[in-house]
């Protein structure tokens, strides 16, 4: 289960210029960042799960609360004018019931995006994902999951006027025993205004085991907001459908983008 998020201080809001608009929470779109700019991404999130198990011998429920708090930022850079690369550092805090606390850095992830093609009167664009999550988090504190996971996603984007269709299909190749992940979304994001987009989506993933409810589904409604050329915010809830899913997860992220040459100032062919 997940929920709420916080603030960033407000004087980071006036020193970078802001990325496109995009609001989902979940899936990824074929945009990438402009050549030669680089992204800053900040986002802060509070995780909260209650998990009940049934005591065959009290025939009672136990009951566990876990909470974590996740900050994570992500620098990203235009490589051409449809390549980015980027890294993200994610720190986290965790209150469990059963183990105690813990905080500490979390997995490292290094990834990059290429654009294969640009979206045509009928043909939507398409971009390959890929990103590598190092075992640098200490898992024995829960930090970190101790394997190194390789993941491959194949995002496709179509405007239609005011409307953003967004598919994504992926897999995650797991380090040691650990099952494999097939995972997936789609979005409608919805242009309210040149500042202001709303997004509905649905990720689901699976080891191809188990049932429904022993595999992720989730709904989420976002809303981004050009706060000004130098700034956006992303906030969105996510809904556990399935009972493996998170129960709640409100999330929010600011992103800035820092012009590294004024050579290329051409906007993302896709926002």
């Amino acid at each position: 289960m997940r929920t709420i998020s916080a603030g960033i201080p407000i004087f980071l809001l006036l020193i970078m210029p802001a990325a496109n608009l995009s609001a989902a929470l979940y899936i990824d779109d074929t945009s990438t960042v402009i050549k030669r700019h680089i992204n800053l991404g900040l986002s802060l999130d509070y995780y909260k799960d209650i998990t009940k198990e049934l005591d065959p011998d009290t025939e009672e429920y136990n009951r566990t609360v876990s909470k974590e708090i996740a900050l994570k930022s992500r620098l990203s850079y235009g490589l051409t004018d449809n390549w980015e690369a980027g890294i993200t550092f994610p720190y986290k805090s965790l209150d469990d019931t059963s183990t105690g606390k813990e905080e500490g850095t979390s997995d490292i992830i290094i990834d990059t995006k290429y654009r294969l093609w640009e979206e045509k009167k009928v043909l939507p664009s398409f971009a390959l994902y890929f990103d590598f999550k190092t075992d640098s988090g200490n898992d024995d504190k829960n930090l970190g999951t101790g394997k190194e996971n390789y993941s491959v996603n194949s995002i496709v984007t179509k405007t239609l006027g005011s409307n953003l269709l967004d598919l994504n299909l992926g897999y995650t190749f797991v380090g040691g025993d650990t099952d494999n992940i097939l995972f997936c979304a789609c979005d409608w994001e919805r242009i309210l205004s040149k500042c202001v987009s709303l997004c509905n989506e649905i990720y689901a993933e699976t080891t191809l085991k188990g049932g429904f409810d022993k595999n992720i589904f989730l709904y989420a409604v976002s809303l981004s907001y050009q706060l000004n050329k130098m700034l956006c915010l992303d906030s969105g809830v996510g809904i556990g459908i399935s009972k493996a899913s998170p129960d709640l997860q409100v999330s929010t992220t600011f992103t800035f983008e820092i012009i590294a040459s004024h050579h290329n100032k051409t906007k993302s062919p896709i926002y």
